[in-house]
This record gives C-alpha cells, sequence and structure tokens, in this order.
C-alpha cells in the first residue's frame, strides 16, 4: 500500500477515534459512523469490527460498502439495504450458522431468492456505450 493511502487511511481513523474510544467504553453511546470503511483497508476493518463486536460496551451504527463485515459480524446485527423504496431495509431470510453471509448476498444479487431486490441489475451494455460516446467526446475535443 502506498504510503499516501496509509496516510489517508490514518486520517479516517483518527478522526472518529475519540468517538470509537467513548463507544467501546461506555454502555451509553451508540455511535453512526456513515461509511465506516471509507478509506480503511479490508483486513484492517474486520479486525477493528473484531475487537469492537468482542469488547465494546456500548453500540456502533454504521454503513459500508465493504463485504468485510459481512464475514466478521453475527447476521442478526445486519440489515441490508434494497433496491425498493417502500421496504428500504431487510434481514437476510434462510440464513443457516453454517452459511457464508458474503456468498449469500453475492448470490441474493445475482439470482434473487429474498424478500426484496437487493441490487437493480447492471446493464453493461449501457456502460459500455457510455465509455464509447465519452471516449469519441474526448477525442474530437
Amino acid at each position: 500500500m502506498s504510503s499516501r493511502a496509509d496516510a489517508f487511511e490514518q486520517v479516517k481513523i483518527i478522526s472518529i477515534l475519540n468517538a470509537l474510544i467513548q463507544a467501546f467504553g461506555n454502555a451509553s453511546i451508540c455511535l453512526v459512523v456513515d461509511e465506516l470503511d471509507a478509506g480503511i483497508f479490508e483486513y484492517m476493518l474486520g479486525e477493528l469490527l473484531e475487537i469492537i463486536k468482542k469488547s465494546a460496551k456500548g453500540q456502533l451504527i454504521f454503513t459500508s460498502h465493504n463485504l468485510r463485515a459481512l464475514e466478521m459480524l453475527d447476521t442478526e446485527n445486519i440489515i441490508f439495504s434494497t433496491a425498493n423504496p417502500e421496504n428500504r431495509y431487510i434481514r437476510m431470510k434462510n440464513v443457516r450458522e453454517t452459511n457464508n453471509l458474503r456468498n449469500m448476498y453475492i448470490r441474493s444479487i445475482t439470482l434473487g431468492g429474498q424478500d426484496e431486490v437487493i441490487y437493480e441489475e447492471t446493464d453493461s451494455l449501457k456502460i459500455a456505450r457510455a465509455f464509447r460516446k465519452a471516449g469519441r467526446s474526448v477525442r474530437d475535443a
């Protein structure tokens, strides 16, 4: 990892460190962090979540795009967002203790099987067309 990436990761953690310390040691604290994973190395995020899961007294509620959290946290503590604005949040159904939640999530995106659509399918042809059009615009400029 580059030193610039290391510095960004350290800035993210340092910027919320006091709040994390408070939530870690005080049962009356509920810390809410949007995109906790932003700028944090995936493995480090997992280590942080493991420590908080095992030892924190307060609560940590966070959003994340990083799937590492699915491997580190208990299923009953995870809520997924959906593509349905009328039913925006769900828990995965049919999860067994032996299931890998990360794999189930990816399978649910590609094959469905949950009460709501978790991800609206990407139209890769539209994306490719947009890249070609943007490339022509850059060449013609």
